[in-house]
């Protein structure tokens, strides 16, 4: 399953705004055998909120991709040319870039995105939504 950013952000910083069935994955993760992924344009898109005053978080986002570094059951996934090709190929209405390449990041990875979003939920979207 791929983290969206708010998700990622309310698990990190302890925020009690996510979904029951969210919790429970975050929850399960280090004992079901599977990995949660992330995107690192997760990073660009909190530095960005973070930059326009719209984003604080409790600890320095600069050391945010060394923490989930050591958490064995999430992974950093790289953006390569398949998730960028695959982002500007969707027949998707939705715009954002940040959420294209969390949803292409899904898609290659067969997996969905753990997210609130509407967007995710609503039809025509690429890949499951799950919150």
């Amino acid at each position: 399953m791929v983290i969206d950013t708010h998700a990622l952000y309310w698990w990190l910083d302890g925020f009690p705004r996510l979904s029951k069935a969210a919790e429970e994955i975050f929850e399960q993760a280090p004992a079901a055998d599977a990995s949660l992924f992330v995107s690192p344009v997760t990073f660009w898109e909190l530095a960005d909120k973070e930059r326009r005053g719209r984003f604080a978080s409790r600890r320095p986002l600069r050391e945010w991709p060394d923490l989930l570094a050591k958490i064995p059951w999430i992974e950093v996934v790289d953006t390569d040319s398949v998730i960028w090709l695959a982002a500007a190929g969707f027949e998707w209405a939705h715009r954002d870039p940040a959420d294209r390449i969390i949803a292409a990041t899904a898609l290659t990875r067969g997996v969905p995105v753990l997210t609130k979003d509407r967007v995710f939920h609503l039809e025509g979207c690429p890949v499951e939504a799950v919150w």
